[in-house]
Protein backbone atom coordinates (compact mmCIF):
# COMPACT_ATOMS: atom_id res chain seq x y z
CA UNK A 1 0.00 0.00 0.00
CA UNK A 2 3.00 2.55 1.23
CA UNK A 3 4.83 1.60 -1.83
CA UNK A 4 8.44 -0.84 -1.31
CA UNK A 5 10.77 2.39 -0.14
CA UNK A 6 8.46 4.03 2.73
CA UNK A 7 9.54 4.24 6.00
CA UNK A 8 6.97 1.81 7.13
CA UNK A 9 7.68 -0.56 4.53
CA UNK A 10 11.53 -0.65 5.37
CA UNK A 11 10.79 -0.49 9.46
CA UNK A 12 8.97 -3.64 8.96
CA UNK A 13 11.25 -5.32 6.51
CA UNK A 14 14.22 -4.71 9.18
CA UNK A 15 12.01 -5.57 11.60
CA UNK A 16 11.19 -9.16 10.16
CA UNK A 17 14.74 -9.96 9.06
CA UNK A 18 15.96 -9.40 12.85
CA UNK A 19 13.49 -11.90 14.34
CA UNK A 20 14.34 -14.35 11.51
CA UNK A 21 18.18 -13.68 12.48
CA UNK A 22 17.08 -14.09 16.11
CA UNK A 23 15.64 -17.26 15.19
CA UNK A 24 19.01 -18.57 13.32
CA UNK A 25 17.41 -18.45 9.86
CA UNK A 26 20.02 -16.56 7.73
CA UNK A 27 18.45 -18.03 4.71
CA UNK A 28 15.57 -15.75 5.20
CA UNK A 29 16.89 -12.81 7.08
CA UNK A 30 19.97 -12.30 4.66
CA UNK A 31 18.12 -11.60 1.91
CA UNK A 32 15.86 -9.44 3.57
CA UNK A 33 18.46 -7.23 5.16
CA UNK A 34 20.29 -7.06 1.94
CA UNK A 35 17.07 -5.56 0.25
CA UNK A 36 16.01 -3.79 2.72
CA UNK A 37 19.81 -2.17 2.78
CA UNK A 38 19.08 -1.49 -1.02
CA UNK A 39 16.24 0.70 -0.54
CA UNK A 40 17.43 2.45 2.23
CA UNK A 41 20.21 3.47 0.85
CA UNK A 42 18.66 4.75 -2.47
CA UNK A 43 15.95 7.25 -0.33
CA UNK A 44 18.67 8.36 2.44
CA UNK A 45 21.92 7.72 1.23
CA UNK A 46 24.96 5.56 2.64
CA UNK A 47 25.58 7.26 5.85
CA UNK A 48 22.25 8.09 7.45
CA UNK A 49 21.74 6.45 10.77
CA UNK A 50 18.79 4.05 9.35
CA UNK A 51 21.51 2.89 6.60
CA UNK A 52 24.35 2.17 8.60
CA UNK A 53 22.15 0.50 11.16
CA UNK A 54 20.74 -1.58 8.59
CA UNK A 55 24.82 -2.34 7.66
CA UNK A 56 25.24 -3.48 11.19
CA UNK A 57 22.09 -6.07 11.10
CA UNK A 58 23.40 -7.15 8.01
CA UNK A 59 26.99 -7.84 9.25
CA UNK A 60 25.75 -9.66 12.06
CA UNK A 61 23.93 -12.02 10.06
CA UNK A 62 26.53 -12.37 8.24
CA UNK A 63 28.53 -12.87 11.12
CA UNK A 64 25.98 -15.44 12.65
CA UNK A 65 26.05 -17.46 9.69
CA UNK A 66 29.87 -17.88 9.35
CA UNK A 67 30.14 -15.61 6.32
CA UNK A 68 33.19 -13.27 7.90
CA UNK A 69 34.83 -12.12 5.12
CA UNK A 70 31.63 -10.31 4.34
CA UNK A 71 30.79 -9.53 7.55
CA UNK A 72 34.12 -7.66 8.82
CA UNK A 73 33.93 -4.71 6.36
CA UNK A 74 30.30 -3.95 6.99
CA UNK A 75 31.14 -3.40 10.52
CA UNK A 76 34.00 -1.94 10.83
CA UNK A 77 31.99 1.07 8.42
CA UNK A 78 29.28 1.15 10.61
CA UNK A 79 31.33 1.47 13.87
CA UNK A 80 33.64 4.22 11.26
CA UNK A 81 30.82 5.67 9.92
CA UNK A 82 28.20 5.51 13.01
CA UNK A 83 30.56 7.02 15.94
CA UNK A 84 28.20 10.53 15.77
CA UNK A 85 24.97 8.38 16.10
CA UNK A 86 24.11 7.39 19.95
CA UNK A 87 21.90 4.53 18.50
CA UNK A 88 25.12 3.04 17.31
CA UNK A 89 27.31 2.53 19.90
CA UNK A 90 26.44 -0.69 20.14
CA UNK A 91 28.52 -1.46 16.79
CA UNK A 92 31.65 -1.68 18.47
CA UNK A 93 30.90 -4.68 20.69
CA UNK A 94 30.18 -6.35 17.31
CA UNK A 95 32.94 -5.57 15.75
CA UNK A 96 34.93 -7.05 18.60
CA UNK A 97 33.54 -10.61 18.05
CA UNK A 98 33.57 -10.56 14.68
CA UNK A 99 37.56 -9.40 15.04
CA UNK A 100 37.43 -12.62 17.46
CA UNK A 101 36.06 -14.98 15.06
CA UNK A 102 38.11 -14.08 11.97
CA UNK A 103 41.16 -14.62 14.65
CA UNK A 104 42.04 -11.33 13.94
CA UNK A 105 43.74 -10.84 17.33
CA UNK A 106 45.99 -8.06 17.15
CA UNK A 107 42.83 -5.68 15.82
CA UNK A 108 40.45 -7.34 18.74
CA UNK A 109 43.07 -6.20 21.34
CA UNK A 110 43.35 -2.54 19.93
CA UNK A 111 39.66 -1.93 19.66
CA UNK A 112 38.61 -3.53 22.82
CA UNK A 113 41.47 -0.84 24.72
CA UNK A 114 39.75 2.14 22.28
CA UNK A 115 35.99 0.45 23.13
CA UNK A 116 37.22 0.75 27.14
CA UNK A 117 38.64 3.91 27.06
CA UNK A 118 35.99 5.71 25.29
CA UNK A 119 33.04 3.94 27.41
CA UNK A 120 35.59 5.38 30.75
CA UNK A 121 35.26 8.79 29.91
CA UNK A 122 32.24 9.38 28.73
CA UNK A 123 30.09 7.55 30.63
CA UNK A 124 29.66 8.07 34.72
CA UNK A 125 31.65 5.29 36.51
CA UNK A 126 28.61 4.31 38.48
CA UNK A 127 26.05 4.08 35.51
CA UNK A 128 23.97 1.12 34.00
CA UNK A 129 25.08 2.59 30.76
CA UNK A 130 29.05 1.88 31.55
CA UNK A 131 28.20 -1.73 33.34
CA UNK A 132 26.80 -2.84 30.49
CA UNK A 133 29.71 -2.02 28.26
CA UNK A 134 31.79 -3.59 31.04
CA UNK A 135 29.73 -7.05 30.87
CA UNK A 136 29.74 -6.78 26.90
CA UNK A 137 33.39 -6.62 26.82
CA UNK A 138 33.65 -9.12 29.34
CA UNK A 139 31.21 -11.41 27.05
CA UNK A 140 33.60 -11.12 24.27
CA UNK A 141 36.87 -11.81 26.18
CA UNK A 142 34.47 -15.03 27.31
CA UNK A 143 34.17 -15.83 23.52
CA UNK A 144 38.09 -15.99 23.35
CA UNK A 145 38.40 -18.03 26.28
CA UNK A 146 40.06 -15.12 27.92
CA UNK A 147 38.72 -16.29 31.28
CA UNK A 148 40.92 -14.23 33.46
CA UNK A 149 41.38 -11.30 31.28
CA UNK A 150 37.09 -10.95 31.32
CA UNK A 151 36.84 -11.18 35.37
CA UNK A 152 37.93 -8.05 36.50
CA UNK A 153 35.58 -6.09 33.67
CA UNK A 154 32.68 -8.61 34.35
CA UNK A 155 33.06 -8.00 38.63
CA UNK A 156 32.93 -4.03 37.89
CA UNK A 157 29.97 -4.79 35.62
CA UNK A 158 28.35 -7.06 38.64
CA UNK A 159 29.19 -4.74 41.27
CA UNK A 160 27.53 -1.76 38.91
CA UNK A 161 24.03 -3.52 38.87
CA UNK A 162 23.81 -4.98 41.63
CA UNK A 163 23.73 -1.27 42.87
CA UNK A 164 21.52 0.18 40.51
CA UNK A 165 19.77 -2.13 39.60
CA UNK A 166 20.04 -5.08 41.66
CA UNK A 167 16.13 -6.74 40.37
CA UNK A 168 17.07 -6.28 36.46
CA UNK A 169 17.17 -9.89 34.61
CA UNK A 170 20.43 -8.31 33.32
CA UNK A 171 22.01 -8.27 36.86
CA UNK A 172 21.49 -11.98 37.12
CA UNK A 173 22.89 -12.73 33.61
CA UNK A 174 26.10 -10.37 34.46
CA UNK A 175 26.39 -13.16 37.44
CA UNK A 176 26.14 -16.06 35.27
CA UNK A 177 28.45 -14.42 32.92
CA UNK A 178 31.23 -13.74 36.08
CA UNK A 179 30.25 -17.32 36.57
CA UNK A 180 31.85 -18.53 33.27
CA UNK A 181 34.56 -16.55 33.74
CA UNK A 182 35.97 -18.57 36.93
CA UNK A 183 34.76 -21.58 35.32
CA UNK A 184 36.87 -21.39 32.76
CA UNK A 185 39.52 -21.14 35.54
CA UNK A 186 38.63 -24.25 36.53
CA UNK A 187 36.87 -22.34 39.86
CA UNK A 188 34.52 -24.80 40.06
CA UNK A 189 33.40 -23.80 43.95
CA UNK A 190 33.39 -19.78 43.03
CA UNK A 191 31.33 -20.79 40.54
CA UNK A 192 28.93 -22.83 41.07
CA UNK A 193 26.46 -20.33 43.12
CA UNK A 194 26.75 -17.88 40.46
CA UNK A 195 26.00 -19.85 37.83
CA UNK A 196 22.76 -21.19 40.06
CA UNK A 197 21.59 -17.80 41.46
CA UNK A 198 22.32 -16.57 37.70
CA UNK A 199 19.85 -18.72 36.33
CA UNK A 200 17.30 -18.75 38.44
CA UNK A 201 17.48 -15.22 38.88
CA UNK A 202 16.70 -14.75 34.72
CA UNK A 203 14.53 -17.60 35.17
CA UNK A 204 12.24 -15.89 37.54
CA UNK A 205 12.72 -12.34 35.18
CA UNK A 206 12.17 -14.58 31.89
CA UNK A 207 8.96 -12.55 30.65
CA UNK A 208 11.36 -8.88 31.23
CA UNK A 209 13.65 -10.24 28.77
CA UNK A 210 13.41 -8.98 25.20
CA UNK A 211 14.19 -10.80 22.10
CA UNK A 212 17.50 -9.62 21.71
CA UNK A 213 18.59 -11.03 24.77
CA UNK A 214 16.50 -14.38 24.24
CA UNK A 215 19.57 -16.60 23.76
CA UNK A 216 20.57 -15.57 27.33
CA UNK A 217 18.80 -18.23 29.56
CA UNK A 218 19.69 -21.04 27.61
CA UNK A 219 23.41 -19.81 27.42
CA UNK A 220 23.33 -20.01 31.36
CA UNK A 221 21.66 -23.06 31.20
CA UNK A 222 24.84 -24.38 28.71
CA UNK A 223 26.98 -23.04 31.59
CA UNK A 224 25.50 -25.48 34.27
CA UNK A 225 25.57 -28.34 32.24
CA UNK A 226 29.35 -27.25 31.69
CA UNK A 227 30.10 -27.28 35.28
CA UNK A 228 28.46 -30.02 36.18
CA UNK A 229 29.75 -32.05 33.66
CA UNK A 230 34.07 -31.10 34.43
CA UNK A 231 32.58 -31.90 38.36
CA UNK A 232 31.22 -35.42 37.43
CA UNK A 233 27.62 -34.91 38.50
CA UNK A 234 25.08 -36.95 35.77
CA UNK A 235 22.13 -36.43 38.06
CA UNK A 236 22.72 -32.78 37.97
CA UNK A 237 23.90 -33.05 34.16
CA UNK A 238 20.64 -34.44 33.17
CA UNK A 239 18.51 -32.07 35.20
CA UNK A 240 19.98 -29.05 32.97
CA UNK A 241 19.94 -30.84 30.02
CA UNK A 242 16.43 -31.56 30.31
CA UNK A 243 15.75 -27.95 31.39
CA UNK A 244 17.86 -27.02 28.18
CA UNK A 245 16.07 -28.77 25.82
CA UNK A 246 13.17 -26.61 26.43
CA UNK A 247 14.37 -24.07 24.45
CA UNK A 248 15.11 -23.98 20.83
CA UNK A 249 17.98 -21.72 20.50
CA UNK A 250 20.66 -23.50 19.52
CA UNK A 251 23.94 -24.24 21.46
CA UNK A 252 27.50 -22.92 20.40
CA UNK A 253 28.19 -26.83 18.82
CA UNK A 254 24.97 -25.89 16.73
CA UNK A 255 26.11 -23.02 15.21
CA UNK A 256 27.79 -22.60 11.67
CA UNK A 257 31.53 -23.19 11.36
CA UNK A 258 33.38 -19.91 11.35
CA UNK A 259 36.06 -19.23 8.37
CA UNK A 260 39.38 -19.69 8.70
CA UNK A 261 41.46 -17.28 8.64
Amino acid sequence: KLGPEHPDTLASMNNLAAHYGLLKQFDKSIPLFENTLKLQQARHGRNHPDTLMTVTHLGVNYMDAGRLKEAVPLLEEAHREGKKYPQLRFVGPQLLDAYANAGEIARFTDLLKEQLAEARGSLPKDSPQLAGTLAQFGLSLLKQKQWSEAEPLIREALSIREKAEPDAWTTFNTQSLLGAALLGQKKYAEAEPLLLKGHDGMKAREKTIPPQGGTRLPEALDRLIELYTATDQPDDVNRWRAERAKYPFPNEADTPPREKK
